[in-house]
């Protein structure tokens, strides 16, 4: 159970380790965000349906590369 703990710790950690290199290193890189074909923004409405599967994708990537890290250094 900790392990797991651990693990899932680990995968949080690299990803928004990640995420934060990419935003200091490159300001303007989410400036999509919002704005792909799909997402819905109206004056009352704020619905990024697009930009939340691409983000999902993302992190679902990110994850599967820090379990397979996990793995590797076991």
């Amino acid at each position: 159970m900790a392990s797991r703990i651990g693990a899932t710790l680990f995968q949080l950690g690299g990803m928004a380790a990640t995420i934060g290199f990419i935003l200091m290193r490159w300001p303007g890189a989410f400036s999509w965000f919002g704005k792909l074909p799909g997402d819905i923004m109206t004056e009352h409405v704020i619905a990024p349906f697009t930009s939340m599967l691409v983000i999902s994708a993302g992190l679902s990537a990110l994850s599967w590369v820090f379990s397979a890290l996990i793995r590797l250094i076991r």
